[in-house]
């Protein structure tokens, strides 16, 4: 059963990582998707008292958006904003932070990347913490030390089942000869 979990484990860290390698190097996306779900630090104030600065989101793909929504769009100098969106209009959008006095520019429709659905006051500043250059080396190693002594433990106890397989089948063979 732990080999199970751990063989599990492995394969998701695995599909993780294939899908971050996937989503900056290939797609060339500053977001990260996972099932069409992202993850957004917000680091002004520009939405408060709903969203903080170094708050958390999460935000989702959707097909269709409101007025009222709040969202995070990328402007044209490639920056994310998450904003309420004001104004629709045919295949564009105007949105403006609950604290700031003026909207921003009218963007494309294409430029929303999803809606946010969860919003994490606590989590936003631990992930910052936690993705520091240096931090992010030590997690990686961690796993990476962890994962070769799992596989090296799995390795040994294949090993040590398959010799005393072969013990097994020799003693038989000794006591019918």
């Amino acid at each position: 059963m732990k080999k199970l979990i751990s063989n599990i484990l492995i394969f998701l860290i695995i599909i993780f990582l294939i899908n971050i390698c996937y989503s900056k190097f290939i797609l060339k996306d500053n977001l990260i998707k996972i099932f069409g779900k992202s993850a957004v630090i917000v680091t002004t104030g520009s939405m408060e008292p709903e969203i903080n600065a170094g708050d958390l989101v999460i935000i989702s793909d959707k097909e269709y958006y409101k007025v009222g929504d709040i969202i995070t769009y990328q402007d044209d100098e490639g920056f994310l904003i998450t904003h309420r969106i004001i104004e629709i209009n045919q295949n564009t959008f105007i949105a403006k932070g609950d604290a700031n006095n003026l909207s921003d520019e009218e963007n494309s429709n294409n430029n929303i990347k999803g809606k946010v659905i969860y919003n994490s006051k606590i989590l936003g500043n631990f992930v910052l913490y936690y993705l520091k250059p240096i931090v992010v080396i030590y997690v990686v190693l961690f796993i990476g030390v962890n994962l070769y002594f799992i596989i090296i433990k799995i390795n040994s106890k294949n090993t040590i089942n398959d010799n005393t397989e072969e013990k097994i089948d020799s003693k038989e063979i000794k006591k019918e000869g």
